[in-house]
C-alpha cells in the first residue's frame, strides 16, 4: 500500500497531526502560564480553548485508530490493493463510517468550541451598552444554530440518521445527490459563522477615539484569524465535493489543527506590544473585564479593560 490516493503516506500523514498538535499544546501551555501570572484566574474564553484542546486530542488519537482501515479502503478504491469480496467491502465500509462519524463529530465540536471562545474573548468590548450586548447574543445563538446544522450533516449524512449504517440505504442515488448539496449546506453556514467572528468586534474597534491605529490594526489581524481556517474549509469542502481523495483527509484535520493553534495567538498579543507595562497593555486590549481602577490617594488609573473602547 503506497498512499492510498491520499496523496500523502499513513506515516507522514500522523507524522503532520501530531506535530501540529504538539505546538498547540506548548500554545495552550503557554497561555495558561500567562494567564496564571497575569489574570489569576481563568475566562469563559479560556474554559473553551482547553475544551477544544481536549476534543483535539481526542480526535488526533481516533484519527491515529482509524487510519489503516482508512488508507486499506482508499487504496481499494484507486486500485492499489485487490477488492475484496463483496461482505468483506461492506463489513470495511460500515466500519469505516462508524470511525468518520466519531471524527466528524468530534471535528464539528472541536471547531465551535474555539468559536465560542472568540465570542468571550470579544464579550468586554460589548458590556457597554444593551444594544451591542443584544449584538454580542445574537451572534452567540446564530453561531449555536450553525453548530447544530453542521451536526444535522454528519449525522444526515444518509437521509435518515437510522440509515447511517445501513449499506444499501446509504448507497442510492438519492443519497449521493442529497450529500452532493448538503456539503454545500454546511460549507455556508460554517463560513458565515468564521465572518461573523471577523466582522462582529471591527466596528467598536475601529471607532475614532479608542485605540491608536496600530493597536486597532493588531486587534483586527486576530479577528482576521477565522480567514484561516475558510481557507482550508473551501478547499476540503471542493475536494469533498468532487470526491477527489488526494489530501482531503489532510486539508480536514489540518482546518482542525489550525482553528486551535489560531485560537491560542490572543493570549500572546502582550508580547507584540511596545508597552513597557506588559501588563497593563495585556489587560487593556484582551483579558480584565474590571474597569481601572484608583490607587487610594491617587488619580492615575491602573489598569484597563476591553469596556474602554466603547467609551
Amino acid at each position: 500500500m503506497a498512499n492510498g490516493g491520499q496523496g500523502i503516506s499513513p506515516g507522514g500523514f500522523l507524522a503532520v497531526l501530531w506535530t501540529l498538535s504538539s505546538v498547540a499544546t506548548l500554545l495552550l501551555v503557554g497561555r495558561f502560564l500567562v494567564r496564571k501570572v497575569i489574570m489569576h484566574r481563568l475566562n469563559p474564553d479560556d474554559i473553551f480553548m482547553l475544551l477544544a484542546w481536549i476534543l483535539m486530542i481526542v480526535s488526533m488519537i481516533v484519527a491515529t485508530l482509524m487510519n489503516p482501515i482508512s488508507y486499506q479502503f482508499t487504496s481499494i478504491l484507486v486500485g492499489e490493493a485487490p477488492k475484496p469480496s463483496e461482505d468483506e467491502l461492506i463489513d470495511m465500509t460500515i466500519t469505516l463510517r462508524r470511525w468518520a462519524v466519531s471524527a466528524q463529530f468530534l471535528f464539528w465540536t472541536t471547531i465551535y468550541c474555539v468559536k465560542l471562545s472568540f465570542t468571550f474573548l470579544y464579550r468586554p468590548i460589548f458590556n457597554s451598552k444593551p444594544k451591542y450586548r443584544r449584538a454580542w447574543l445574537v451572534a452567540v445563538v446564530y453561531i449555536i444554530i450553525t453548530y447544530g446544522i453542521c451536526l444535522m450533516g454528519v449525522f444526515g449524512q444518509c437521509g435518515d440518521a437510522r440509515n447511517l449504517f445501513r449499506y444499501e440505504e446509504c448507497m442510492t442515488p438519492y443519497v449521493a445527490s442529497f450529500t452532493s448539496r448538503a456539503i454545500w449546506v454546511v460549507y455556508f453556514f460554517n463560513v458565515t459563522s468564521d465572518l461573523v467572528l471577523v466582522f462582529l468586534p471591527l466596528p467598536s474597534i475601529w471607532r475614532p477615539g479608542n485605540l491608536i491605529t496600530s493597536q486597532k490594526l493588531a486587534l483586527t489581524g486576530i479577528c482576521s484569524l477565522a480567514l484561516i481556517t475558510i481557507a482550508f474549509e473551501t478547499v476540503r469542502t471542493v475536494k469533498l465535493y468532487q470526491l477527489n481523495f488526494s489530501l482531503t483527509n489532510l486539508y480536514g484535520y489540518l482546518e482542525l489543527l489550525v482553528a486551535v493553534i489560531v485560537g491560542m495567538i490572543p493570549g500572546y498579543r502582550f508580547l507584540l506590544t511596545n508597552n513597557k507595562d506588559k501588563n497593563t497593555e495585556y489587560r487593556r486590549l484582551f483579558w480584565s473585564r474590571v474597569t481601572l481602577r484608583r490607587r487610594e490617594g491617587d488619580k492615575t488609573q491602573t489598569g484597563y479593560s476591553l469596556e474602554t473602547i466603547n467609551r
